[in-house]
């Protein structure tokens, strides 16, 4: 049954239509009248009518006034206009906002119902036309289960990023800052479609509702993503689940959990979740490897290594930069020289899965990375001294003077006009900033290192009065200063 509001100024006219007429008998029912315009819209709004009957000439608001105002608000309603004989002015104007329907005054039940009709069928298309629409746009955004999933391993592997659905899968999942973590699960022979069912459809079961989000492999694993609010029954939940997925295989099952993260850190995650398998291959060693719970693990690989810094290093000086960075932080951790080469063949792996991993040197690396990303190559003489600079920033003695002799062979004071023609910088105001902003950088990752050991890290003398002094002309504040603020 469609809904009938009638706006006339007429009494006579405006109550012998509403009561007169048999409405029930089309189908029809009138839920209010109204006297003029303004009152209309007070009408329309609280009783949102199908189509509005209304007279062109009122005092306070006319019905073209009415049916602009209306427009704006309900798009979806129609309005069928009463107007007399000479209005054409005003009926010109009411086509201009999208009227089609005229019921010429005085009118009477055999005039007004043809002509309703024939405005609730066009509202009905205009319906099914709208509805059908939108089905379209929902059926579009939602994506399909098996597209989900390819999204959810490219985000993953950091593959969608410049894509629409790398934007479309968050938002369903709940937006961007949703906090979520990632569970990896690995079998030594891989897992079978079933098995990998198995694994997400077990864990649906244990993990609390609705916060299990996601499920997908990626090569021998399988990855799960879960709501933060997980965090808390994860280990139990995966007890159970490896006691029974021991019933049907017999290979161990390893896994981890990453950190709590966004579920725009996706692909950091999941590398961490990776790594932390990566590092620790023994199955028996504990339930579920976290990076928070297992003290005596090396740092994860992208705590070390910020892969996506390296990734946007312009030149090969900002990559050295970078590069000394990560090493000095396993000097910061005291990594022994095996724990430091498993940690850079991992860096490596994660990186570049083909190709032959460099020594565990800034020089190595370096050159590799400009070659692995086809990056521009510096020329042999700048090479040598940006190399020089940044594998000696903790050497107190190190200078301009041990460039210029043991490796450019040059006297001193060419070197130094060559170095400002390359920087425009004087080469002790370059390496003092160059230490600072490792020690800055240092003190960030570390906050409770002592000060003494960090002036040592880039090359200043252990009493630390003097890196205090060089440390606050840099950066306004001293060491210890810029820790407490930060």
């Amino acid at each position: 049954m469609y809904t009938l509001l009638i706006v006339d100024d007429e009494e006579i006219e405006r109550e012998g239509m509403a009561q007169f007429i048999p409405w029930d008998s089309y189908e029809m029912k009138v839920v209010s009248t109204a006297r003029n315009g303004a009152e209309g819209l007070e009408k329309i709004a609280k009783f949102r009518p199908d189509l509005a009957i209304v007279d062109i000439k009122m005092p306070v608001m006319n019905g073209i006034e009415m049916i602009r105002q209306a427009r704006e608000q309900y798009p979806d309603m129609t309005f069928v206009v009463l107007s007399g004989y000479g209005d054409y002015e005003f009926t010109s104007q009411a086509m201009e906002l999208g009227v089609r329907h005229y019921i010429l005054k005085p009118c009477d039940e055999s005039k007004m119902i043809p002509v309703l009709n024939k405005a609730f069928d066009e509202l009905e298309d205009t319906r099914k036309k709208n509805a059908h629409s939108e089905k379209l746009e929902t059926e579009a955004r939602l994506l399909k289960p098996y597209a989900r999933e390819q999204l959810f391993r490219d985000l993953l592997l950091g593959k969608a990023q410049a894509s629409s659905g790398a934007r479309q899968l968050p938002d369903e999942l709940g937006g961007e800052q949703r906090t979520v973590l990632l569970l990896d699960f690995r079998l030594k022979c891989g897992f079978d479609s079933l098995e990998r069912y198995v694994v997400g459809n077990m864990l649906g079961d244990l993990l609390p509702d609705d916060t299990l989000l996601m499920t997908t492999g990626v090569d021998r694993d399988v990855l799960v993503l879960a709501d933060a609010m997980a965090e808390s029954s994860l280990e139990t939940a995966v007890q159970v689940l490896k006691k029974e997925f021991k019933r049907f295989e017999t290979l161990p099952m390893l896994s981890s959990a990453s950190r709590t993260g966004t579920l725009a850190e996706l692909s950091v995650l999941f590398r961490q979740a990776q790594e932390l398998l990566q590092l620790n291959p023994d199955e028996n060693e504990t339930v579920l490897l976290r990076p928070s719970r297992n003290a005596a693990l090396p740092e994860t690989v992208n705590e070390i290594f910020d892969m996506e810094t390296l990734r946007q290093s312009g030149n090969y000086e900002e990559l050295l930069q970078e590069l000394a960075f990560s090493f000095a932080k396993m000097e910061v951790k005291n990594y022994y020289p095996q724990q430091r080469k498993k940690l850079c063949e991992l860096a490596w792996k994660l990186l570049f899965e083909e190709k032959a991993v460099p020594e565990d040197s800034l020089s190595a690396w370096a050159d590799a990375l400009t070659a692995a990303w086809n990056r521009p190559q510096p020329d042999a003489r700048s090479r040598e001294i940006f190399l020089a600079i940044y594998e000696n920033l903790s050497e107190p003695e190190f200078g301009l003077q041990t460039i210029a002799q043991h490796r450019l062979f040059m006297s001193e004071d060419h070197l130094r006009r060559i170095f400002s023609q390359m920087t425009g910088n004087r080469f002790s105001a370059y390496l003092e900033h160059c230490r600072i902003m490792q020690a800055r950088r240092l003190l960030e990752f570390q906050p409770d290192m002592k000060i003494s050991r960090l002036a040592e890290l880039v090359g200043y003398p252990l009493d630390g009065q003097y890196f205090s002094k060089v440390f606050r002309k840099i950066c306004g504040v001293t060491p210890t200063e810029y820790r407490n603020h930060h």
